[in-house]
């Protein structure tokens, strides 16, 4: 008799063992067709003229012993003496392997796609190592990215007797610069100040730069924006009232998508705004220099880090909560009718 080791041991060798086994079956067609039929129907062992009559082979009889000898040596199936079994002469018999029986679809599961077997994990490899490449990303590459350039005004003309409501939107600017400079896709963004900002400064802006966000920065009431005059000498605050402004941005043949008015009241801007740009994020209320500032900087952040207008808008909100929990509601995003915010990513 030719005796047969065990195939599974006590040491947890499972899932190596059918990984040995499916390696030796591999897709041989010969080797395949002597498998299934000695482990289809019936459970009698076989000599191998019985073998070769029953898949066609009698006149190639070679060809099923080499597949045979293949078989058997690797386990895949028992091969025991004769002795009288089978009246037709033949020394040996084939049968079925009772851990191959008990196995036998993972087993062809295993040969059929080796490289998924090779990611099972087993005793020696207890999980498949994944490799992750990070690939440095170039100045050329960086230059092929979409270009956000964003018009920052800013404007503070008249700051008034109370202390307690002057506001310092160039502190702001700053903050903002800082947060994009620490994000993923800094040389992505190009914040472009305006101090002293007014209709010609956004005229201008418009004009040299094609920016796809307007931000002002400073105060407003519910009809209009407060802007610089200009001028050294004399007032220097004047009104840009929202229709006026809205009339500034249609008068571009490249209109920024997004308006922000980091500034009280400015929601009220929104039916006149939305006439061009597709998104407007304006205050509902008052608002504080603290929870401006903070908006501002998340807002930015966010955006120079691949979000989405949605998303890059509701971490501003969570940047007020965090500093003025009863200011979280009062910025507001309004889009124009049928536009996806979550779909809005601009770096």
């Amino acid at each position: 008799m030719n005796s047969q080791a065990p195939v599974i041991n006590a040491s947890g060798d499972y899932e190596e063992t059918i990984q040995r086994l499916a390696k030796h079956l591999a897709k041989d067609k010969n080797r395949r067709a002597v498998f299934n039929l000695i482990y289809g129907r019936g459970s009698k062992p076989r000599s191998k003229k019985q073998i070769a009559e029953e898949l066609g082979k009698t006149g190639n009889a070679q060809v099923i012993q080499n597949a045979l000898d293949e078989l058997a040596r690797h386990h895949l199936i028992v091969r025991t003496e004769n002795k009288g079994l089978v009246k037709d002469g033949s020394r040996w018999i084939y049968g079925k392997e009772a851990f191959v029986r008990a196995n036998r679809d993972k087993i062809v599961w295993y040969a059929d796609d080796p490289k998924s077997a090779a990611r099972v994990a087993t005793k020696r490899q207890p999980a498949a190592s994944t490799l992750t490449i990070i690939k440095r990303v170039t100045r050329q590459e960086l230059k092929k990215r979409k270009k956000l350039i964003v018009l920052y005004m800013l404007a503070n003309p008249d700051p008034g007797p109370d202390p307690s409501k002057h506001i310092r939107p160039e502190a702001e600017a700053k903050m903002v610069q800082e947060a994009v400079r620490g994000s993923k896709f800094s040389d992505s963004v190009d914040i472009q100040l305006r101090v002293a900002a007014n209709l010609s400064t956004m005229l201008n802006g418009l004009n040299d730069l094609s920016p796809q966000i307007v931000h002002f920065s400073g105060h407003s009431n519910a009809k209009s924006l407060a802007v610089d005059s200009g001028v050294v000498s004399g007032p220097a605050k004047q009104s840009l009232s929202y229709d006026l402004f809205a009339k500034a941005l249609d008068a571009t043949d490249h209109k920024p998508a997004i308006v922000v008015l980091n500034s009280c009241l400015s929601a009220a801007a929104r039916t006149h705004v939305l006439k061009s740009a597709v998104a407007l994020i304006g205050m509902v209320d008052s608002i504080s220099d603290v929870a401006a500032t903070a908006f501002a900087q998340q807002f930015y952040a966010a955006l120079a880090s691949g979000q989405s207008l949605a998303s890059a808008f509701k971490q501003g909100v969570v940047a007020v909560e965090a500093c003025s929990l009863a200011e979280k509601a009062t910025p507001q995003l309004f889009l124009r009718d049928g536009v996806d915010a979550t779909k809005l990513v601009l770096t």
